[in-house]
């Protein structure tokens, strides 16, 4: 394996990306979130060394969630990208950024947290116990906040009545106070959070919706009709590492804990509330899209979503894995 240097670059005033620089030139940039297990077939793929079997050098740029990612994107630094299907679609539509989703990494694996105290004294037993609070989010172009929306909208409430509050998701368990009693994240956070007492489950995300999509593989598409031998080779390793997840939980979960550096119980926790699976779901998609447009998070009509999906979408690379 080529030696590599691990450098700290700051990108913005408020994302800071690792970037591993490989001793040669890369064949492909890929992005992928900051200790995010739903993305965890990224690491079992650099584990168990399948980039390199394809002949692919790889260099591996980390962001703190996928609005930052997607700026990743609209500023030439990746080719490709593990991200959430929110903000890879709201940003693309809303700033024009040249992306096409090619798989799925995973459904479900996020939740609305609480304040353990607050839930113990029975203060807040469900949704509407958040009216006038303060619930954190990671940010407005994401999956979380997406979820918090539609659970908000199931239980007769709007984002209206509660207050946002974008914050890292390593920081929310202990930001939790009674007027800011709550938060929503994507896994491994909220299991942190309950293994530590700090907070307990409202409502698991697949409860708000049953196998919703969350994050995909996406490309920048100047990459994609650069490069389409490379873009199936990552997509070819990418179904590999999916089918290896579920087919060897065990192993999947030891190369987790590692990566995570948390308590096994934790991650195992977390491991168990995500569905692995690299199907892409276009009506899925279709009823977020649906969403967004309701809610004003996008620019664009109801009679635009087809035309947009079609180029937005293309499974001929997991098909052809």
């Amino acid at each position: 394996m080529n030696a590599i240097v691990l450098a700290i670059v700051v990108v913005s005033s408020v994302a800071i990306i690792a970037l591993w620089f490989p001793a040669t030139q890369p064949d492909v940039r890929i992005g992928y979130l900051n200790q995010d297990l739903h993305q965890l077939a990224v690491r079992v793929a650099l584990e168990n060394g399948w980039f390199e079997e394809e002949g692919l050098n790889v260099q591996l740029l980390q962001f703190g969630n996928g609005a930052y990612e997607m700026d990743g994107f609209l500023g030439g630094q990746i080719d490709m990208g593990y991200l959430g299907a929110a903000p890879a679609m709201t940003k693309s539509i809303n700033q024009d950024i040249g992306i096409t989703i090619l798989a799925a990494v995973n459904l479900e694996g996020s939740a609305i947290m609480v304040h353990k105290d607050e839930y113990d004294a029975g203060r807040i037993a469900n949704m509407s116990d958040l009216t006038g609070k303060t619930v954190y989010h990671p940010g407005p172009s994401t999956v979380q906040n997406f979820l918090l929306r539609l659970a908000l909208n199931q239980s007769g409430m709007s984002v209206d009545d509660v207050s946002l509050e974008t914050a890292r998701p390593q920081d929310m368990a202990i930001s939790l106070t009674p007027t800011s009693p709550a938060f929503i994240a994507w896994e491994p956070f909220p299991a942190l959070a309950e293994y530590e007492d700090l907070a307990v489950p409202l409502v698991l995300s697949g409860e708000i919706w049953s196998r919703h999509p969350c994050c995909v593989v996406a490309t920048s598409n100047s990459f994609l009709e650069a490069h389409p031998d490379r873009v199936q080779k990552v997509i070819d390793v990418h179904k590999r590492a999916e089918e290896w997840i579920v087919d060897n939980p065990m192993e999947a979960l030891a190369i987790a804990v590692d990566w995570l550096g948390a308590d096994e119980e934790a991650v195992e926790t977390a491991f168990d509330r995500i569905i692995y699976d690299y199907n892409l779901n276009r009506t899925g998609l279709e009823r977020y899209l649906e969403f967004l447009i309701h809610e004003e998070l996008v620019e664009m009509s109801y009679d635009a979503m087809d035309a947009f999906l079609d180029g937005f979408i293309n499974g001929t690379f997991i098909e052809s894995s």
